[in-house]
């Protein structure tokens, strides 16, 4: 069990130690103007990256636990590296005369070697003279003169060069739709373009292109941010072409308790839709709204609605099954967006009548005659007495009658009634029959109506 204890101890010091190793290392950049800036590491590498601006008194230090240090620099790769002088202090040397474009690194034996590049960031700053902006339907990008120059770094194992990405700031304006407000707004945008600026598509989906006439700023490289000199340059008025189309629907539609629609996302005729299109105007310039049927061939070839407006009331009055879309397009018919489709199902026609009702005596129970229907057109409705008195007229199927003539409930007994209308397809209601009502003489000391 001490074997096993003094082995794990062992251990424990060894890994503690070779950390401690690793951590004691540390390369330090001084000089050039401002300060400078770890721009890129390499982890697997052990490499960091590090820009200067200027070559004027730079030095790379570095300090560890060993008292005398090795130099050495690469321009291809760690292998074919050449030694460097140094002066040396103690645990720390510095290297003077430093050159950029090398990669510098200090070989001890018994810690891992890690590796700096330098860059003069004075040779690559990026100075635009000229930008402009084109856009169409999905892409948003930028041209102009002069291009960046790239700047490269070499990985010590491989030898492999890499370039060291610069970011640019593009800002714009740009318009958000609001789906609470149901309306667009504008929005100015920061985007980071990496890389060539004047090169690929300036990429983020939800806030490009632009949805309103903009001018364009670049602005970077952010390494230049860094030492304080920082270029930018504006566009001229970018004129937009993609549009962003929003879509809703108002429905009016009685929906009476005795209205039998059954099962399926059906509608009664007649059922009155109002259909509205949003989009960013005056970018937005041509809407058109087109419904068809979409139960027939052919159907949305032959349209029975193409309106050019944003906003279309239809009433459906026939059964089938009916397509609604929006399409809008931009000022130069260039760019052109169609809405998801709204499906409207009318049903068929029905009308059934009940032969009692009590009015008066169980609220809300078979308390009022109201037939069965759906999908019915120019609805009329009459109930006589037995001697042909007209008790109670309708053209609405959705309203029922509560028994009463007057404000007071008529007598119990058959009374008849007269219904016409008319279906989505055109067929013909005409039922004639009777009706009971059933109720005691007195409810709550109510007059009955006399025959």
């Amino acid at each position: 069990m001490l074997r096993v204890k003094v082995r794990t101890f062992i251990g424990l010091f060894i890994i503690l130690f070779c950390v401690l190793s690793i951590q004691a290392q540390t390369y330090t950049v001084t000089g050039g103007e401002g300060s400078p800036l770890m721009a890129k590491e390499v982890s697997n590498e052990k490499l960091k990256v590090y820009l200067v601006y200027g070559m004027n008194n730079v030095t790379i230090s570095y300090t560890s636990s060993l008292a005398k240090h090795s130099w050495y620099r690469y321009r291809t790769k760690a292998l074919e590296a050449e030694a460097v002088a140094c002066e040396q202090n103690g645990n720390t040397s510095i290297v003077r005369n430093v050159e950029p474009g090398y990669g510098y690194f200090v070989q001890e034996s018994d810690v891992m070697t890690h590796y700096v590049w330098l860059i003069d960031y004075s040779q690559y700053t990026f100075t635009p003279q000229t930008m402009t902006v084109e856009g169409d339907c999905d892409n948003f990008r930028l041209k102009g003169t002069p291009e960046p120059d790239r700047m490269l770094y070499v990985l010590p194992a491989s030898g492999r060069s890499v370039e060291l990405t610069r970011q640019f700031e593009v800002l714009f304006q740009t318009l958000v739709w609001s789906e609470e407000n149901r309306s667009f707004s504008p929005l100015s945008v920061t985007k980071i373009k990496e890389g060539n600026p004047f090169s690929g598509n300036i990429s983020d989906r939800e806030t490009l292109p632009p949805l309103c006439d903009t001018e364009v700023t670049l602005k970077g490289d952010l390494f230049a941010r860094h030492f304080g000199v920082e270029k930018s340059i504006t566009s001229e008025t970018y004129q937009a072409v993609a549009v962003e189309l929003h879509v809703d629907t108002t429905l009016v539609m009685d929906e009476a308790p005795n209205m039998t629609l059954g099962e399926g996302d059906y509608l009664s005729a007649p059922a009155e839709v109002t259909f509205r299109a949003y989009a960013n105007d005056p970018v937005a310039a041509l809407y058109t709204w087109k419904i068809y049927r979409s139960d027939i061939e052919n159907g949305a070839e032959n349209p029975i609605i193409l309106y050019r407006g944003e906003e279309i009331d239809y009433t459906f009055t026939e059964k089938g099954d009916y397509v609604a879309e929006a399409t809008v397009s931009d000022r130069t018919g260039e760019c052109e967006v169609t809405s998801e489709p709204f499906s409207i199902k009318i049903t068929e026609s029905f009308l059934e009548v009940p032969n009692a009702f009590s009015p008066g005596t169980t609220p809300g129970i078979n308390d009022e005659f109201r037939v069965a229907y759906k999908s019915l057109l120019n609805y009329k409705c009459w109930i006589f007495n037995r001697w042909g008195v007209e008790m109670y007229h309708s053209t609405n199927p959705a309203v029922g009658w509560d028994g009463k003539k007057g404000g007071k409930y008529v007598a119990p007994g058959v009374y008849f009634y007269v219904i016409e209308a008319t279906g989505t397809a055109g067929e013909k209601f005409n039922k004639k029959g009777s009706i009971n009502i059933l109720r005691p003489k007195n409810v709550n000391d109510e007059i009955i109506e006399q025959e």
